[in-house]
């Protein structure tokens, strides 16, 4: 089926036709990623659209859905920054040490005993705070990334009180994250953050087997969880699954719903780790089993009251033309990077990432290394994007992977990414049908197909 017109106008025929047991282009799937709009499509439909898209036809009806498509949505599109300064996501690395040694861990060549220096901290903060820079969206800064950053907690402690300080009669928008192993957390560090509106994550991979072989510390983590649930501190879980722990999603799921009771959301990540991954063939393994029991713990997780997501597989609601919008990652080393997983010079693509410094208590950047690296991979300029339905959602695929993996392994990326965003297209047009027939749009199709009408 040609539809290369549509295409081009970014509305995309996604065939579903497998999903009932039939030739797969006999059912499609229409989807506008920029105007949010989902529906299901016959052949007829789809090639009178075709050649509207070409300006041949005048059929209104016909037109009107064509409109309909390319009609604004209520999902904002986030574009490739043309300027560092336009960045409003901060990554703040304070130090390159950390008391685990995870299997899959991203940074583990940059170790060192290096600490941030609180100057170069503060140069960032006056940046955002007392530069007149106008705020176009709210600063999203993070303390994460090359060690543990409750290692260096006095420091984070510093940087808090600086922002409320400097901020005090500014009224900028700003919300403060950490992410931590969850080994280091007391009661006075959570009371503390808790003041502050910290939002914390803590990478936890929740079986007790598998957080000792694959992180550490399972009893110090689980009994801090226990502290934090028991104070009623708002945080996050994120698990991150290897090649051995993808098939247990739902033992997870039952783990929480058994052990941390109240823990009722839980986000699952893919692991970026060429080293677990000697073939595409092996990659490719990994995703397929990583999709399938996604879903089956999701549901899993309706019927006992614990939220499950992962932004690898759900993508629907991001749409942008570069995986990465951008952000600011301040490195120990008073550097700029535009990844918090490149932040140390023993890393071998630091060079490629990093495109700023502090100097003289000032933020400098490097424009020209800043555009070089924001149009290295995006949709426009990675070859597989230019008819993929996915392109939108996934922005081109994140430019760490690409710099990893050998290209052979790209088209598993790919494919990943497309059969993860199907299946979430396709439960919202389930769930939409439901709420306006309360009827199940499978076996409704599935009695069309046997009355002939498909």
């Amino acid at each position: 089926m040609n539809c290369n017109k549509l295409s081009e106008k970014n509305i995309f025929v996604i065939p579903v036709g497998e999903y009932w047991g039939i030739d797969n282009n006999r059912i499609c799937m229409i989807y506008a990623p920029l105007s949010g709009h989902i529906s299901l499509g016959s052949l007829a439909m789809i090639e009178k659209l075709n050649v509207c898209a070409e300006g041949n036809c005048f059929d209104m009806e016909t037109l009107s859905a064509l409109s309909a498509f390319q009609a604004k949505g209520e999902v904002p599109v986030h574009y490739l920054p043309e300027s560092p300064h336009e960045l409003y996501q901060i990554d703040i690395l304070v130090n390159y040490t950390c008391n685990f040694k995870c299997v899959y861990c991203y940074s583990a060549a940059g170790r060192s005993s290096k600490q941030i220096e609180f100057e170069n901290i503060k140069a960032v903060i006056d940046y955002l705070f007392c530069s007149g820079k106008k705020q176009t969206n709210p600063y999203i800064i993070n303390f994460s990334g090359g060690g543990e950053p409750l290692l260096s907690f006095g420091l984070i402690k510093q940087t808090l009180e600086y922002i409320e300080q400097v901020n005090a009669n500014r009224n900028y928008i700003y919300n403060i994250g950490l992410v931590t192993n969850g080994s280091l957390i007391t009661p006075e560090i959570i009371d503390y953050l808790k003041g502050k509106k910290v939002d914390m994550a803590v990478s936890f991979e929740i079986l007790e087997r598998l957080q000792n072989k694959e992180r550490g510390c399972y009893d110090k983590v689980a009994a801090n969880i226990d502290m934090m649930l028991e104070k009623g501190f708002s945080f996050g879980v994120r698990t991150t699954f290897t090649p051995e722990s993808v098939n247990c999603m739902c033992e997870m799921v039952e783990e929480l719903s058994e052990r941390f009771p109240r823990l009722k959301k839980v986000v699952y990540d893919t692991v970026l780790s060429p080293d677990l991954f000697p073939t595409p063939e092996s990659l490719k393994e990994y995703y397929d089993i990583f999709v399938e029991e996604y879903y089956k713990a999701k549901e899993l997780g309706m019927k006992k009251g614990i939220t499950v997501e992962s932004i690898a597989v759900e993508t629907l609601s991001m749409v942008r033309d570069r995986t990465c919008e951008g952000k600011i990652v301040l490195t120990p080393m008073g550097t700029i990077s535009s990844c918090a997983r490149i932040s140390s010079p023993r890393e071998r693509l630091y060079d490629d990432y990093i495109y700023g410094e502090i100097n003289n208590k000032r933020l400098v950047f490097d424009d020209e290394k800043f555009n070089d690296i924001m149009t290295h991979n995006n949709i426009y300029t990675q070859p597989m994007c230019i008819e993929c339905f996915a392109k939108w959602n996934c922005g081109g695929g994140c430019r760490l992977f690409h710099d990893s993996f050998s290209p052979d392994f790209e088209e598993v990326r790919c494919e990943f990414v497309r059969k993860g965003l199907k299946r979430q297209i396709f439960n919202v047009l389930s769930s939409n049908f439901w709420k306006s027939s309360n009827t199940d749009l499978k076996e409704f199709i599935s009695n069309k197909i046997a009355n002939g009408e498909v």
